[in-house]
């Protein structure tokens, strides 16, 4: 199916193999190590001078708060990480840069989104800033959860918008996160 489901494979993927799926999905939701935690308070900083009025009210969060959906990722997905772990696609205007098994936790991670959209979870982006997310908020419907997208600066459920009802759709999608994104507000 995933052989001719992509108008464009501009960067297959090599194929998964079955330890490696498994290792994946046993690490991909762990609590956070504490190397993990003290590299993500690392890279925080007050981003206000201290001449400015809001300086003192800055306030670092806390990564050893965060909840990681400890919930199963789509067979779909699976499958496709199967296929290719990884890589870039296009159909139409809609294009793909899909996480590796590797990079998918290192991903969620990099982009806070435990901090910003706790129960979603990044597994590709659009080459334009916007991300592909399950919404894990609640059960699977059909084996499948919604797919949202939201911009990288602006990681919020607020700001984001289902644009499908699972993965093989998204997938199948033509137009462009951007034009999805711009809906919203027409």
């Amino acid at each position: 199916m995933w052989n001719n489901l992509f108008e464009t494979e501009y960067v297959k993927g090599q194929e998964v193999t079955p330890e490696e799926i498994q290792q994946f999905l046993t690490t991909w939701n762990e609590k956070l190590s504490e190397a993990e935690v003290d590299e993500i308070v690392s890279r925080q900083s007050n981003p206000f001078p201290v001449s400015h009025e809001l300086h003192s009210q800055y306030q670092p969060f806390d990564p050893t708060l965060w909840v990681i959906p400890q919930k199963q990722l789509p067979a779909s997905y699976i499958e496709f990480l199967k296929y290719s772990n990884g890589g870039e696609f296009q159909n139409g205007e809609r294009y793909f840069q899909f996480f590796s098994t590797n990079q998918f936790r290192e991903y969620n991670l990099a982009y806070e989104l435990p901090e910003y959209m706790e129960a979603a979870v990044s597994f590709a982006m659009d080459g334009c800033g916007n991300h592909y997310l399950f919404d894990m908020r609640e059960d699977m419907k059909h084996n499948e959860y919604p797919i949202l997208v939201a911009h990288s600066g602006y990681l919020d459920y607020e700001g984001c918008v289902q644009v499908a009802n699972s993965f093989l759709e998204l997938c199948t999608g033509r137009t462009s996160m951007d034009d999805e994104m711009n809906k919203r507000w027409e």
